[in-house]
């Protein structure tokens, strides 16, 4: 059984609808002064994460897989938090490789 080619019509205009709806109501919020999308900053939790990895970090006792993995973090995230709290990164610091 073989649907007509016209089936996929009424979705499209839904999602064109839908669409228009969105963009009218993003623009009367901001019309009315709200901030829109995700805020600026870090959590409490991820600030209390990013404090501990800089402290970890710091001490060099520990390889960045490690204290990704104890923050249950990526390395990616990890990076992220000690530029935000103006860490340098790489400054000579001997990290020794762990041994499982």
């Amino acid at each position: 059984m073989s649907l007509p080619h016209g089936c996929g019509r009424p979705s499209a205009n839904r999602r064109e609808v839908i669409r228009e709806r969105t963009l009218a109501g993003l623009a009367s919020a901001r019309r009315r002064g709200q901030l829109l999308g995700r805020r600026k900053g870090l959590s409490k939790a991820g600030e209390q994460k990013a404090r501990l990895g800089e402290r970890l970090y710091k001490e060099a006792k520990y390889p960045v897989e490690q204290i990704a993995r104890e923050l249950h973090i990526s390395k990616t995230t990890l990076y992220k938090y000690l530029r935000l709290r103006r860490v340098e990164i790489g400054a000579s610091v001997e990290i020794p490789i762990a041994t499982t």
